[in-house]
């Protein structure tokens, strides 16, 4: 089940160019402006991990090739209240079976997750003990590994200001509680860039 196990495959730049239909020099033009991660063999050649290649083409919106194997999209669900981080947890993985649903129960255990296992997307409650919503968006939102990772923030007291503030922060949006589940699916959807069901 879990495809980790596997050996991840890497991929050379004409291997790319072919798979995308452009130019080689194009996929090295990505390389060196550090959009698209790739190491050196010990020859000198340039070579990309498959799963960094699908995650290059989901932030550009660009489609996936079928020979293109991504990493299992990983959700994370962050919220103080354990009961409610579950029952959004679990119609995630209802709904979108594909994905890995994980759940952290405040900020700074969010943090290190998101750190680790660059998800994504993350669900993320504003007012939580410790590290508030704010801080863990900010920060998600300031390091380069994570800063594509899409934000959906949820409240109790969705007021137009902490919209905004939470906005700022970098969450593509914020809903209130409780929360509408087929919105919050509608949302995800969309910020997964998956084809509407």
């Amino acid at each position: 089940h879990l495809q980790g196990s596997r050996m991840a495959r890497h991929l050379s730049t004409f291997a790319i160019a072919e798979m995308l239909h452009v130019d080689p020099s194009s996929v090295a033009n990505w390389i060196d402006q550090g959009i698209l991660k790739a190491f050196r063999t010990p020859g000198g050649h340039r070579r990309v991990l498959e799963e960094d290649l699908a995650d290059f083409l989901r932030r550009r919106k660009m489609p996936l090739p079928p020979d293109v194997r991504a990493k299992p999209g990983r959700i994370i669900v962050v919220d103080d209240d354990k009961a409610v981080a579950g029952v959004i947890a679990r119609s995630i993985r209802e709904q979108f079976p594909k994905y890995e649903v994980l759940e952290a129960y405040d900020g700074f255990q969010a943090g290190g997750m998101v750190a680790t296992l660059k998800p994504d997307l993350v669900i993320l409650d504003l007012k939580m003990p410790g590290m508030d919503g704010h801080e863990v968006c900010r920060a998600i939102k300031s390091q380069p590994d994570t800063q594509h990772t899409e934000i959906i923030a949820i409240t109790a007291f969705p007021t137009a200001q902490s919209r905004t503030r939470i906005l700022e922060c970098g969450a593509r949006t914020c809903l209130g509680k409780p929360l509408n589940m087929p919105g919050l699916m509608g949302e995800i959807e969309l910020a997964l860039g998956l084809p509407r069901s």
